[in-house]
């Protein structure tokens, strides 16, 4: 990337897996990235181009025209080259005035003005450092000294620091020069020192950018120096340059680096990694692109292994960076939220050209992928209020959404992950909404629910003994993805299914109707408790449920894919709800069954015109239930829900003179004499509602049909409503 540009002018790995964790993705998973070996299934592969003060002063226009005329949407830009000591002058590289000292350090004038504008014109920009690992105690001026990995990337972080934060790629290790000066393991060293270092102090993993030459080298260091590389620098970037007479006839939207150099990606070509591991591909350095020097000039031009969403899961992400727990909406807990240190040249360098411009500080936002991962310390973040959307979640320590709301608007694509948010600790969505397209909860995690939730899947990872649950801790008012079909399934992998545990209480599910057959398909197992379905839309139960108590089912429709209710309970179904039975075979075993609030008779039931003994309308679908157990009503129980209270003696009063539902003597009206049945009764069932003042006495009202009733019954009916 640098030594061309002459031609043409004439950490110690020993950071847990846990920490490592950190290239979930920003870089992807190997398996699941280039497991795709046919280009014609993934995105249209996104441009770039990388520049440096070689590129002189690049305008704003020219910016703009790069990324809407010339379809670049990335770019790389040079902050520094060598360490923090010293002077290099790039335009004497042999040393003819002996002015290159030190580490020989050089700070490019025009990088914070080329990511400023770049990022203003929709690109998405990040920094890289020209490393001089050529610089040994021997070199001349060295003062004995060899330039070090830890030393240079100290001097990154001097002048690209402030932009190694979300809204920005990832930075990069540029590697092209001192092959000849030193080992291969200690060229290997080197970089591995950079890497640490970097992720010392931002918390992530640079990429890399090298040509087939140093990745052999690379490839020629000890094993466990190859597999710590790999591990420093899980994204490459790889120079190729296939046919620079002419850069536009490379097929850069389906070729590979490979395909005209076999050993081009060194240690991270190495079982198991992928075929093609690279992520970015510089496939020529003699481009002519219009919105640069008018097509006269050359350009380094680039190309992505993958679309946008692909770029964006090259972004620094958003990280937790307190070891302590906090509240998500303090901004100093997060990368994103830190003040931004600003570069200092160093004596002697090139006075920066254009105004000094940081970093605004903020909280996470559309774009970023957030991270929560403390690999020495167990923290819990806590959403409470606000209204939040980020783009990706990886959650690595406790995260409880108790107020506000949590959109994760990424919808997974074929050239990035299958999965919107990935919770690998215990989540809590308790008094807040959360919206997310695909989750997965990993095994052994909980996912406490008790809010609002949209979602399209959610799966739920199995395990030989604790698999991954969702824990009921309240009611749940869910909606699909824009009207769709949404699921909750059980993760692919051996072991016992995910579930679905409902606290050993009565809990509903409110589904909200939207343009598809079925709202929510649910095909885990359900346990321990009792399900209540509301709301208009249909909830559909597939999974081997186990639940004991009963099923309720208030409004809308609720369908059960097989035989599952249990054999003691009861089914409570609303006007205008239905049950569908949508399974053949035996018939689902109940013990009663009310319709409305009425227990209907014991024996076979099932939708009309099923052939079954009973029909209803309340019933839909091939299946039928075997009801056991007819409940006599409670003499006085108007409202049917089982006591006689108060709200009994309410219902009667609206019944009165006008429809027989409180007719508990049978006479076919509602009347005086249906009031003594429910004074008589009054207390039976276990009323939890009951009437503090003592029950009216027989002579306090006429018993049949007289103006005293009329007007009581008119002044109660009248304060109802006031």
């Amino acid at each position: 990337m640098e030594l061309k540009r002459l031609i043409h002018r004439g950490m110690a790995i020993g950071a847990s897996i846990k920490a490592l964790k950190i290239a979930f993705f920003t870089s992807l998973s190997w398996g699941l990235l280039w497991s795709q070996s046919d280009p014609a299934g993934a995105q249209q592969r996104v441009l770039g181009i990388d520049v440096s003060a070689w590129q002189g002063n690049l305008s704003q226009t020219t910016w703009n025209n790069l990324h809407t005329v010339n379809d670049r949407d990335f770019v790389f830009i040079r902050s520094s080259r060598g360490g923090t000591t010293g002077y290099y002058n790039q335009s004497d590289p042999n040393n003819l005035n002996d002015q290159n000292t030190l580490s020989q350090r050089y700070d490019d004038p025009y990088f914070v003005q080329n990511i400023t504008r770049a990022t203003s014109a929709g690109m998405c920009a990040g920094p890289y450092h020209f490393a001089r690992p050529d610089i040994i105690a021997t070199t001349e001026n060295s003062g004995g000294i060899a330039n070090t990995g830890t030393d240079e990337a100290n001097h990154f972080i001097q002048m690209a620091g402030a932009w190694m934060r979300p809204g920005y790629l990832l930075p990069v290790l540029d590697l092209e020069a001192g092959q000849n000066e030193r080992t291969k393991n200690e060229l290997a060293q080197f970089c591995i020192d950079f890497s640490d270092r970097i992720y010392e102090v931002m918390g992530i993993r640079p990429a890399i950018y090298t040509n087939g030459n140093y990745a052999n080298d690379l490839q020629g260091a000890s094993s466990s120096l190859q597999d710590a590389v790999v591990a420093a620098f899980p994204t490459l970037w790889s120079a190729r340059w296939p046919n620079q007479t002419d850069p536009d006839s490379i097929p850069i939207q389906t070729g590979h680096p490979k395909d005209t150099y076999t050993p081009i990606y060194g240690p991270w070509d190495d079982s198991p990694n992928p075929t093609h591991p690279w992520s970015f591909w510089q496939y020529a350095s003699t481009a002519r692109l219009s919105a640069y020097n008018n097509g006269n000039s050359n350009i380094d031009v680039d190309v992505a292994q993958g679309g946008i969403e692909f770029l964006k899961d090259h972004l620094v992400p958003a990280l937790w960076t307190s070891d302590s727990s906090g509240q998500w909406t303090t901004l100093t807990n997060w990368n994103s939220g830190q003040t931004p240190i600003a570069p200092v040249q160093g004596p002697g360098q090139v006075p920066r050209v254009g105004p000094l411009t940081l970093p605004a500080v903020r909280l996470p936002g559309s774009n970023d992928t957030v991270i929560l991962d403390r690999p020495s310390a167990n923290i819990t973040v806590t959403l409470a209020s606000g209204t939040h959307t980020i783009r990706k979640l990886e959650v690595r320590e406790a995260l409880n959404i108790t107020g506000g709301s949590l959109t994760i608007n990424y919808v997974p694509s074929a050239d990035s992950t299958p999965i919107s948010a990935q919770f690998s600790a215990p989540v809590t969505l308790h008094g807040g909404s959360l919206r997310v397209h695909t989750l997965q909860v990993d095994a052994m995690q909980t996912f406490s629910l008790g809010g609002t939730l949209t979602c399209d899947t959610i799966h739920l990872m199995p395990h030989s003994s604790t698999p991954a649950k969702i824990m009921m801790v309240g009611d749940v008012t869910f909606s699909s993805l824009d009207g769709a079909a949404a699921t909750i399934v059980n993760g692919s992998g051996t072991g016992s299914s995910g579930l679905i545990d409902l606290g050993g209480v009565d809990r509903t599910w409110h589904v909200s109707n939207g343009a598809a057959a079925v709202d929510l398909a649910i095909a885990v197992p359900i346990v321990n408790g009792a399900l209540s379905k509301s709301g208009a839309g249909t909830l559909a139960i597939h999974g081997a449920s186990s639940y004991t108590g009963d099923t309720t089912v208030q409004e809308g429709t609720l369908r059960i894919g097989n035989p599952l209710l249990s054999d003691t309970a009861d089914v409570y179904l609303s006007a205008g709800t239905t049950l569908d039975l949508n399974f053949t075979g035996n018939p689902d075993i109940v013990d009663s069954l009310f319709f409305d609030g009425v227990s209907q008779a014991s024996g076979i039931w099932g939708a009309v015109g099923s052939g079954a003994f009973y029909t209803s309308p309340f019933l839909t679908g091939t299946g039928r239930l075997q009801v056991s157990t007819y409940v006599a009503p409670i003499p006085g129980d108007f409202n049917h829900d089982g006591s006689v209270d108060r709200d009994d003696f309410i219902q009667w009063l609206g019944d009165f003179g006008i429809n027989g539902q409180s007719d508990a003597d049978e006479d076919g009206d509602s009347d005086g004499s249906d009031f003594l049945v429910w004074q008589r009764h009054f207390g039976s069932g276990g009323s939890s509602s009951a009437i503090s003042q003592a029950v009216p006495e027989p002579s306090s009202i006429v018993l049949v049909g007289g103006l005293a009733i009329i007007g009581l019954f008119k002044n109660l009916r009248s304060r109802r409503g006031s």
